[in-house]
């Protein structure tokens, strides 16, 4: 009902602001994601261009870390020093390796292996060698000591 105060609504006015209302969440959501397309875009650039450096770096560390458990690792001439101080008198370090990768292997004859266990059991250094075999060799016993790395 109508009163004669009242002028008559153009309902064109009234959708088109109800359609401008409903334009700004759509207008927003496009333009997220037109930003986010050229976000990607240039994280993608950012990486491949970074990759040689990451690479470069990433070996870098690698070998400085393979530099850094060789130092640390004992050397052969510590080993035998410290084994040359642990064995009884009547054995000898008939052979020793040490590879690359920091295992060593040890190869020590004696007349009787009983001694040499005892000794290497007794020093803390030896704690993590294991043994690996005996064997005769003449009138001594080869016996074969192995350390991971």
């Amino acid at each position: 009902m109508r009163t004669p105060d009242m002028p008559a609504i153009d309902w064109r006015w009234a959708a088109a602001l109800i359609g401008l209302i409903a334009l700004g969440p759509v207008l927003t959501i496009g333009g997220a994601k037109m930003l986010e397309r050229d976000a990607l875009a240039t994280a993608a650039r950012v990486q491949a261009e970074a990759a040689p450096r990451i690479a470069a770096a990433a070996q870098d560390h690698d070998a400085r870390e393979l530099l850094r458990a060789a130092v640390r690792r004992p050397t052969a001439s510590v080993w035998l020093d410290r084994v040359a101080a642990a064995l009884p008198a009547e054995a000898r370090v008939a052979r020793m390796t040490q590879a690359a990768d920091g295992a060593v292997e040890l190869e020590i004859t004696a007349p009787d292996p009983d001694p040499v266990r005892t000794a290497l059991r007794r020093d803390p250094a030896f704690a993590g060698f294991r043994e690996a075999g005996q064997r005769r060799a003449g009138a001594l016993i080869l016996i074969r000591y192995r350390r991971a790395a």
